[in-house]
């Protein structure tokens, strides 16, 4: 949960950094501008591709332990049907990222980005990274969190 929340924040913000610099919401808008912001898009590729569900992001073990569960629970017609729905999705967020590292530039990105919101980028990405390497804090948090809830 904790992961997922890092994973939306840094998609959330990122998309927020390029609507409110361009007043657009096309995607087109934002090509070429891995090279204009490199801190802002790398996060935001990080969480693009956590939430396509690729490994060892932390997005892949959300995806991994649901599909786990629908094969134990013998919803086999579930499992498939996610894992072909995050296939979907995943081209989906693969587009997103070539559009924003390989296309060419069409109106260069000009408003700075305040360093508070860098620092944010950042933190939400190192987390959806962190999360493989090491995933005790995070897991005894939302454990802790999830033990808070629902005694009370």
């Amino acid at each position: 949960l904790i992961a997922h929340a890092a994973i939306k924040s840094t998609l959330f913000l990122g998309a927020g950094v390029f609507q409110h610099d361009r007043d657009s919401t096309d995607m087109e808008a934002v090509a070429g501008a891995g090279r204009a912001r490199p801190l802002v898009l790398s996060a935001f590729a990080v969480a693009a591709l956590a939430l396509a569900g690729i490994p060892p992001l932390a997005g892949f073990f959300g995806k991994f332990y649901i599909f786990l569960a629908a094969i134990e629970a013998q919803l086999y017609t579930l499992a498939i049907i996610g894992v072909l729905t995050s296939v979907v999705g995943a081209f989906y967020y693969l587009r997103i990222i070539k559009i924003m590292y390989f296309d060419d530039v069409t109106d260069p990105l000009e408003t700075p980005i305040p360093r508070e919101i860098g620092l944010i980028l950042l933190g939400t990405a190192l987390v959806i990274v962190l999360f493989f390497i090491y995933p005790n804090p995070l897991l005894d948090a939302a454990g802790t969190a999830a033990a808070a809830l629902f005694a009370g």
